[in-house]
C-alpha cells in the first residue's frame, strides 16, 4: 500500500510519461508512447499540487470508493465509475477510504486527433462536457468497457508490426463508441445532444485552454464566443455553478500551482508567464483564492 503517487506525478506530464512509469514497473523497456494501458491496486492519497494529463484518460472503477477533482469539482467514484480526464485538464486531489482497483487507458493528443474525423460531432459531447467527467455505468455496461480496454492492454503488449498503430487507433475509436452509446445514444438516436448553452459552455472552456495565461477577462472570452459577458456567466453559472470568472480563475491557479510546485522558476518569473502586472499583485490574487501566499504554498508542496 502507498500513501503518495511518486514525487514525479507533481507535475505536468504527457502519456509517454506514464507509460515509461507504469511499465517500468512492469519491466517493459520501450512501451509504446501514444497509448498506455495501467492498474491501480491500493490506497490513494494525493496531493498537495494538481496534475495536468496532456492527453485522454478513461479510467474505470472496478473496487472500492474514493474522491476525484477534476476541474473545477469534486466527484465522488465507486465500483463501475468511469472517469474522463480531458485533455489539458486538471486533478487537484484523488484519494480513497481503502484499496481500490482502477483500471485505464491513456492516449497522446496525436492519436485522438487522428480519430477525431471519424467521430465528428460525437467528441465534444464526450471530452468537452463537463458535466460527464464522472459517470457511473451499470454492471452490464462497465463490463462491456472493460473488454475494450483489457483488449486495448493485450495489444499494446504485443510485438511489434506495420499494423500495431493502427489497430489501437481503431480500438481506441471503438472504445469511445462504446462509452458514447452508453451515455448519449438510444435505439431511438442521439438521446443527449448538446443544447446551444451546453455548446457554448464547451466552446468556452476550449478558449479558456488556450488563452487563460494570458487573458482573464470575462469580456475577452464573450467576444471570441460572440455573446455578452452577462450571457456567457450566466450559462457558466446555470451548467457548473461557477461563473465565467470563477472559471477563468480556477485555470490561473492550477497553472500557478503546478509552476509553484514543479518548477524553480521565481515568483516573479510565474507572475511574468501569467501576465500580472508585478508579484505583488500575483501574490494577492493567489492568496484571495486559495488563502496561501505563494512561498508558502511551495513550500508545503515540496515538503
Amino acid at each position: 500500500m502507498m500513501d503518495k503517487l511518486d514525487p514525479e506525478f507533481f507535475r505536468t506530464f504527457d502519456i509517454s510519461d506514464i507509460s515509461r512509469y507504469f511499465n517500468r514497473r512492469k519491466g517493459i523497456k520501450d512501451p509504446e508512447k501514444y497509448a498506455v494501458y495501467y492498474e491501480v491496486d491500493n490506497a490513494i492519497n494525493r496531493m498537495e499540487a494538481p496534475i495536468r494529463v496532456l492527453g485522454l484518460t478513461i479510467a474505470l472503477c472496478l473496487e472500492g470508493e474514493g474522491v476525484v477533482g477534476i476541474g473545477v469539482k469534486k466527484f465522488k467514484f465507486t465500483k463501475n465509475s468511469l472517469m474522463m480526464l480531458n485533455p489539458n485538464q486538471y486533478v487537484h486531489s484523488l484519494q480513497s477510504a481503502g484499496s481500490v482497483r482502477i483500471i485505464a487507458i491513456g492516449c497522446n493528443l496525436e492519436l485522438i486527433e487522428s480519430i477525431m474525423p471519424r467521430i465528428s460531432g460525437f467528441l465534444p459531447l464526450l471530452i468537452h462536457n463537463p458535466i460527464e467527467s464522472v459517470s457511473s455505468l451499470s454492471e452490464e455496461n462497465s463490463l462491456d468497457i472493460q473488454q475494450y480496454m483489457r483488449l486495448i492492454g493485450e495489444k499494446l503488449k504485443g510485438a511489434d508490426s506495420p499494423l500495431k498503430r493502427t489497430k489501437i487507433s481503431n480500438l481506441v475509436q471503438a472504445l469511445l463508441y462504446e462509452i458514447i452509446e452508453k451515455h448519449y445514444v438510444s435505439k431511438d438516436g442521439i438521446e443527449k445532444p448538446q443544447s446551444r448553452k451546453e455548446e457554448i459552455l464547451s466552446n468556452f472552456i476550449i478558449e479558456v485552454l488556450q488563452n487563460f495565461r494570458s487573458e482573464r477577462s470575462v469580456s475577452f472570452y464573450a467576444d471570441r464566443l460572440c455573446v455578452t459577458p452577462k450571457h456567457l456567466s450566466a450559462v457558466a453559472k446555470e451548467i457548473t455553478s461557477h461563473t465565467a470568472g470563477e472559471l477563468i480563475d480556477h485555470y490561473v491557479i492550477m497553472e500557478a500551482k503546478i509552476m509553484l510546485a514543479e518548477t524553480a522558476l521565481t515568483i516573479q518569473e510565474i507572475a511574468n508567464k501569467l501576465n500580472f502586472a508585478n508579484q505583488s499583485f500575483f501574490g494577492k490574487y493567489f492568496k484571495h483564492l486559495t488563502g496561501y501566499s505563494p512561498s508558502v504554498f511551495r513550500r508545503m508542496a515540496s515538503e
